[in-house]
């Protein structure tokens, strides 16, 4: 709700937005193909015929959305500070009026086409503004979102409440398609609580077992390369990344 979403707010105003790449990101570089799978070839007849429906959950202003869009991806963010989602869009290309609103609840879709681009084809941006755990599915249903086959979550979980966790993992679960796969990264450190909170491999295990088959993938340790790490009190920082693949339905 509004207090869940206010800590976020008050560091889009104050532009404390450090957790922020300017580049995409190099796990969603390295793991594309686990994330999505054997890619069409761009000469290919019509290459975006098969391509994937991406979800960014607290997406921010990520540079990862528009690279996806502008390969072609379904791409849809879903960000509760509109200063983030206007960053997001603006950075794209022009907002799309939408008529009338694609509204549920306190939730907005707002759309971005990549600037000179026109027709069917047009790589597009779309961005939910409102608060995550409100997208159930039925609300992603009025919307117009289909089920995702993908998404891609880096600073969405390790920033969530650890009382928010569940249903967080929930909404996702929700959203995604069955075998729809989650790239997820984690951060383990000590020093201070969060955000970023700590979320240990055994946390995501207990977190998406029960909805999703959960692989590790990688960890890295990321004191020599972010020593900030060191001045908020930390003696270790890790980054871990897992493939999450949502079980079929019963």
């Amino acid at each position: 709700g509004p207090d869940r979403l206010e800590r976020w707010h008050a560091k889009w105003a104050s532009k404390q937005t450090r957790w922020h790449l300017q580049q995409e990101h190099p796990l969603l570089v390295r793991y594309r193909a686990d994330l999505f799978g054997p890619q069409p070839r761009h000469d290919s007849p019509s290459p975006k015929a098969t391509r994937s429906n991406v979800l960014f959950p607290l997406c921010g202003a990520s540079v990862d959305l528009a690279a996806l869009a502008l390969r072609g991806y379904r791409v849809v963010g879903v960000e509760g500070v509109e200063a983030a989602v206007d960053a997001l869009l603006e950075t794209f290309g022009d907002e799309v009026e939408q008529a009338p609103p694609s509204v549920s609840g306190s939730l907005r879709l707002r759309t971005a086409v990549a600037p000179g681009e026109a027709g069917s084809d047009a790589p597009v941006l779309r961005a939910v503004e409102g608060d995550f755990l409100h997208l159930s599915p039925s609300a992603a249903d009025a919307l117009g979102l289909p089920r995702f086959d993908a998404a891609f979550d880096r600073g969405a979980l390790v920033a969530v409440l650890p009382e928010d966790r569940e249903a967080y993992v929930a909404t996702l679960a929700g959203l995604m398609a069955p075998e729809g796969r989650v790239l997820l990264v984690t951060v383990e450190h000590d020093g201070f609580a969060g955000p970023p909170y700590e979320v240990r491999e055994a946390d995501v295990r207990e977190l998406f077992s029960p909805a999703f088959a959960v692989r590790p993938l990688q960890r890295e340790d990321r004191m020599g390369a972010e020593p900030h790490w060191r001045e908020r009190g930390c003696t270790r920082f890790e980054e871990a990344a897992y493939l999450l693949t949502r079980h079929r339905a019963g």
